[in-house]
């Protein structure tokens, strides 16, 4: 099978856990039947899901999907959109327990109007990171699930009080 999917890659700070559950909870609410890495989640256990601790590796994958008949359809498909129009998709995380630098940010977005200001053109210095990708089933520009998953991926990432979910 040819590679499939779009990937959105981003670096995350060391609240990409915490995200990571709030992102389980959004995807439990579009699916009642929420698969995680090709298992069934128990109705409700997103409240208490975290993300794996590492097995040694400091990196993992977090695979969604509506249920049985969408693994299946991923099998022969990959990442694709169904005939309801959504489609199965999936978070690599690797931590990396390194100082991070990097030149001017541009483009900055944010909910506060002041901290967008403010980081603009501004340098960023972590002293650790999440590489992340996120994998929808096409290009979020172009695909409106994939731009729903997309835009509940980045609301994951709330200021604390801010939580949609």
């Amino acid at each position: 099978m040819e590679p499939t999917g779009h990937s959105t890659d981003f670096v995350a700070d060391t609240s990409f856990p915490l995200a990571m559950t709030r992102f389980v909870r959004l995807a439990e609410r579009r699916w009642s039947g929420l698969y995680l890495n090709g298992e069934p989640l128990a109705s409700g256990a997103s409240e208490s899901w975290r993300l794996p601790e590492d097995d040694g590796d400091a990196s993992g994958i977090v695979t969604f999907s509506a249920g049985r008949g969408m693994e299946d359809f991923w099998e022969e498909n990959g990442y694709a959109t169904d005939a309801s129009g959504q489609g199965p998709f999936s978070v690599f995380h690797r931590f990396h327990p390194h100082t991070l630098q990097s030149g001017g940010m541009a483009g900055v977005r944010s909910d506060s109007a002041d901290s967008a200001a403010a980081a603009d053109g501004a340098r960023v210095l972590l002293s650790s990171f999440y590489a992340v990708s996120l994998v929808t089933p096409a290009d979020p520009a172009a695909d409106p699930f994939s731009a729903r998953v997309l835009d509940d991926f980045t609301e994951s990432f709330a200021a604390p009080g801010r939580d949609r979910v």
